[in-house]
């Protein structure tokens, strides 16, 4: 995946970056900006959408669901109750 203008950084966690999303949306609001600006705010915060989205996917898939059957503790795979397909 690629990171235009510098924005995310393959350190960056979840919370950094959607920290710099939240900044942009605020930015993007705002009154004081310019329409190029406001035109290379979105597509970083395209791009930040889309690295968060795609953490948030990743982390979707170690989520374990620990439950108690037959006085067992049982490790089941987290269900978002979305459709498959």
């Amino acid at each position: 995946m690629k990171f235009p203008y510098g924005v995310i950084k393959m350190s960056d966690n979840y919370e950094s970056a959607y920290a710099k999303l939240e900044e942009i949306i605020n930015d993007l609001e705002s009154e004081d900006i310019t329409l190029e600006e406001s035109i290379k705010k979105y597509e970083e915060g395209l791009e930040l959408y889309k690295y968060c989205n795609k953490l948030l996917n990743e982390y979707e898939g170690k989520v374990k669901i620990l439950t108690e059957e037959d006085n067992k503790i049982v490790e089941k795979d987290f269900d978002t109750g979305e459709l498959d397909g």
